[in-house]
C-alpha cells in the first residue's frame, strides 16, 4: 500500500523521489485548537470533521497546551492546530489504581480515558487525569507576512519552539519510500517502550506547496497516509 501510494504521489508531482515526514500516529482523542492574536480562544473535538463540541474549559486544564503562544513572531494572526489528547501509560495506571482503591470500576484503556475526559463538566475530575496533548498539524493560518515555515517538519519545529508538544523528537524526514518503510518498521519494534499508546505511523509529504499541488480526494488528502501497526493479540481468561 505504501509503495502504491508513493508511486501515485510521484506520478502526480512529476518527481523521481519525494521527501516525507514520518511521525507516530497517537492513539487518543482528536482536538482542534484556535489561536487569535497569540491567544488561545477555542478548543473543539473533531466531531464529523466539520462540526465538533466546544471543549475550551477542559482544554485549558491541560498543562501542555499554552494559553498564549507567540505566533506573531511568524507573521501568523490566526491559526487552527489539530492534535490528539491522551493519557500516558504511567498516569493511566496510577488513576486506575486509585479508582480500584475507592471501589470504583477501572477505565478500559488510555484512549477512552482521554476521550471521555474532554466532555466531563466537573473540572476537578479532568484535572486528576493529567491529560497531555500532542499537536501535529496546522489546518489553516491567516498571515500578515511570509515568515511561516514551508515544510511540515518546519511547522512541527515551530510548534515546539512556541511551547507545544509536537512530535518534533519522534518525527523523521526521509527521502524515498524505502527509507519510510525502514523507519516505520524500526518504530514498531520500539512501540511497547514508549510512555504513550500509538497504533501506527503517519507519512506526510514534507513540502507544503507540494501538499497543496497533490490536493485531496473526496474524503482524504493525497499527500498523507497512515501505516497501521499489527493488531495486538492476547489470550483472554
Amino acid at each position: 500500500d505504501l509503495m502504491d501510494w508513493d508511486r501515485k504521489a510521484r506520478e502526480l508531482s512529476g518527481l523521481d523521489e519525494i521527501e516525507y515526514c514520518v511521525e507516530p500516529k497517537f492513539d487518543g482523542a482528536s482536538i482542534s485548537l484556535l489561536y487569535e492574536d497569540d491567544i488561545f480562544t477555542r478548543g473543539a473535538t473533531r466531531g464529523d470533521g466539520e462540526t465538533g463540541d466546544d471543549i475550551t474549559p477542559n482544554i485549558k486544564l491541560i498543562r501542555s497546551v499554552p494559553l498564549s503562544a507567540a505566533f506573531s513572531r511568524y507573521d501568523i494572526r490566526q491559526i487552527e492546530i489539530r492534535g490528539e489528547v491522551l493519557m500516558n501509560k504511567h498516569n493511566f495506571k496510577k488513576y486506575n489504581d486509585k479508582l480500584i482503591e475507592e471501589g470504583m470500576p477501572p477505565l478500559a484503556n488510555p484512549r477512552n480515558a482521554a476521550a471521555g475526559s474532554l466532555r466531563i463538566k466537573d473540572k476537578s475530575i479532568v484535572s486528576k487525569r493529567n491529560l497531555e496533548a500532542f499537536l501535529y498539524h496546522v489546518s489553516y493560518s491567516v498571515k500578515s507576512g511570509n515568515n511561516e515555515p514551508v515544510t511540515h517538519s518546519g511547522m512541527l519545529e515551530m510548534l515546539w519552539e512556541l511551547g507545544f508538544r509536537s512530535p518534533k523528537n519522534e518525527m523523521k524526514v526521509v527521502t524515498g519510500i524505502n527509507a519510510v518503510i525502514d523507519y516505520v518498521n524500526d518504530f514498531e519494534s520500539k512501540r511497547d517502550d514508549l510512555p504513550y499508546e500509538i497504533d501506527g505511523m503517519v507519512i506526510k509529504v514534507n513540502d507544503i506547496r507540494l501538499q497543496e499541488k497533490l490536493g485531496m480526494t473526496s474524503h482524504h488528502p493525497r499527500w498523507a497516509i497512515a501505516f497501521k501497526f499489527k493488531a495486538r493479540q492476547a489470550t483472554s481468561k
